[in-house]
C-alpha cells in the first residue's frame, strides 16, 4: 500500500496507544540532569570562555603554520605505480622542468630593440633580458633557475660573424641570394665580408635586412660546420608578423633547478613572476614567463583572499539569514560567532596537522561552515522558542539561563547523535 498513499486504511486494533508514555533516552537523562544545569554555573560559563579564548588563539597560532599545494600523491591509490615514479623524481631528478620568458612590443628591427634583449655585445643595456636572466640564473636561491638563457638575439647576430665562414653565406655572383650548407665554398662567401662588423653592434643588420636576415637563420640547420643555426633550436622560439615586417614576439628558454616540493614550484613561479616585473619596468619590453606546471600553481597566487572571500560571504550569509528567521540580530551574530570559531579551529588543526591549503580544502572549509551552522542553528531556534511545556528539575532563577536549559534538553541530544553520524561517516 506504500504505492497507493491516498488509500487510507484502518490500523489494526491495539497498535497505537493515544496516551503512549514518552520514553527519554540515556543522553537526553544526561544532558538534562546533569550536563545543562552545570554548564550554565557563572563559573562554568566562564571557565568555557577561557577555554574557547584560548583555543581560539591556539587556531590562530596553527593557521600561520599552514602551507599551500596539494601533493600530486595524494590524489593516488596507495598502490599506484605512479608512488614510486613520483618519489624517484624526487630522490634523483637534477634538474627543473624549463621555463620561458617571452617578450613583446621589443621593436627588434631598431638598434635600440635589439639592445634592449641581447647581452654578448658591448652596447647592450646593462639589466637587458638577456643579462637579466643571466644575472639572476647566478643566485638560484632565488631566483630558482638554474641554466644560462638561451638568447636567440645573440645566437642570430653571432651567426652573421663574418668570423664564422661557414654560417651566414651568400652567392658571391649575387649577394641577395643566400647559400645552403650544400653549395661550394668557392661560390660562396660570408655574408658581411669586407664590412664593418664589431661588438659595438656597428654594421649589423636593421629594418629590412635585419627580417631578411633571420628569416634565412630561422630556416638554416645546426651542423658541425656552424652550430649556430637557428632551425632546430630557435624555429619556435621567434613569431615573425604576417607582413614580414617585425617580430611580434620570442621567448628565452631556462630551467627551473630542481624542484622537488610543493612550496618549490609555487615559489618557482612567484621568482619567475617578479623577474619579468623587473625586466618590464627597467626595458620597458612587456615579459611574463611560462611553464608546463604554472597552470596547476596559479591558484595559490589568488587562494588567500578568494578563501577570505567565500567564507567572508558565507559568515555574513548565516548572520543575515538566521537573524531574519530567529527574530533576533543577537542571537543571529552569536550563531555566526560560534560558527566562525569552529571554522578557524578547523583552520588550525590544518596547520598542526600539516594539511595544506588548496582548491580542495579550501571547499571543505566552506562545508565546514555549513555543518557547523547546521548545528548551531538548532540550539539557537530552540532557545528563541523555549517555554513550550519542558520541564526541569531545578530552577536556575534566570530567564536566559532556563531557555537555554530548555534548548539543549529539547534539542542537545538531537545535536550530539548528529554530530556521531557525521564523525562516523
Amino acid at each position: 500500500m506504500d504505492c497507493f498513499p491516498c488509500v487510507r486504511l484502518r490500523p489494526p486494533v491495539g497498535l497505537y496507544e493515544r496516551h503512549a508514555p514518552v520514553s527519554e533516552g540515556v543522553i537526553a537523562k544526561f544532558v538534562r540532569r546533569i550536563y545543562a544545569p552545570f554548564l550554565l554555573k557563572h563559573e562554568i560559563k566562564q571557565l568555557v570562555l577561557v577555554l574557547f579564548g584560548g583555543l581560539f588563539l591556539t587556531a590562530v597560532i596553527g593557521i600561520q603554520h599552514i602551507k599551500f599545494g596539494l601533493d600530486q600523491r595524494l590524489a593516488l591509490p596507495s598502490d599506484s605505480y605512479l608512488v614510486p615514479y613520483f618519489d624517484a623524481l624526487d630522490a634523483y631528478l637534477d634538474i627543473g622542468p624549463p621555463v620561458y620568458f617571452v617578450a613583446e612590443n621589443a621593436d627588434v628591427v631598431e638598434r635600440e630593440g635589439q639592445q634592449q634583449l641581447c647581452g654578448r655585445f658591448t652596447t647592450c643595456m646593462e639589466l637587458s633580458v638577456a643579462n637579466s636572466l643571466e644575472a639572476e640564473r647566478k643566485r638560484p636561491e632565488s631566483s630558482f633557475l638554474g641554466s644560462p638563457p638561451a638568447s636567440w638575439i645573440d645566437d642570430f647576430l653571432q651567426w652573421t660573424n663574418p668570423t664564422f665562414e661557414s654560417c651566414c653565406r651568400v652567392r658571391k655572383a649575387n649577394p641577395q641570394v643566400f647559400c645552403t650548407p650544400r653549395d661550394s665554398e668557392r661560390l660562396c662567401r660570408p655574408c658581411f665580408a669586407d664590412q664593418e662588423w664589431d661588438s659595438t653592434m656597428n654594421g649589423l643588420p636593421i629594418e629590412g635586412d635585419f627580417m631578411r636576415y633571420v628569416t634565412q637563420w630561422l630556416q638554416s640547420p645546426s651542423d658541425e660546420f656552424c652550430p649556430l643555426g637557428g632551425q632546430a633550436p630557435y624555429s619556435s622560439a621567434v613569431r615573425i608578423a604576417p607582413d614580414n615586417a617585425s617580430i611580434v614576439a620570442s621567448h628565452f628558454r631556462l630551467y627551473h633547478t630542481p624542484l622537488k616540493t610543493q612550496d618549490d614550484f609555487i615559489n618557482g613561479l612567484a621568482a619567475a613572476r617578479r623577474i619579468a616585473s623587473d625586466i618590464t619596468s627597467r626595458t620597458g619590453v612587456k615579459v611574463f614567463p611560462y611553464s608546463l606546471f604554472y597552470v596547476f600553481f596559479d591558484q595559490y597566487e589568488h587562494l588567500v583572499p578568494i578563501a577570505i572571500q567565500v567564507l567572508s560571504l558565507g559568515a555574513l550569509a548565516i548572520f543575515l539569514i538566521t537573524s531574519t528567521l530567529l527574530g533576533s540580530w543577537r542571537t543571529g551574530a552569536t550563531v555566526t560567532a560560534v560558527v566562525c570559531l569552529a571554522v578557524i579551529d578547523v583552520m588550525g588543526l590544518m596547520g598542526f596537522w600539516g594539511i595544506s591549503l588548496n582548491a580542495i580544502s579550501l571547499v571543505n572549509l566552506v562545508i565546514s561552515l555549513g555543518i557547523a551552522v547546521e548545528f548551531c542553528s538548532h540550539i539557537a531556534r530552540a532557545f528563541m522558542g523555549a517555554g513550550g511545556g519542558v520541564a526541569w528539575e531545578k530552577d536556575s532563577g534566570k530567564e536566559k539561563d532556563e531557555r537555554a536549559i530548555a534548548a539543549l534538553t529539547d534539542v542537545g541530544p538531537s545535536v550530539s547523535r548528529g554530530v556521531v553520524h557525521i564523525c562516523e561517516s
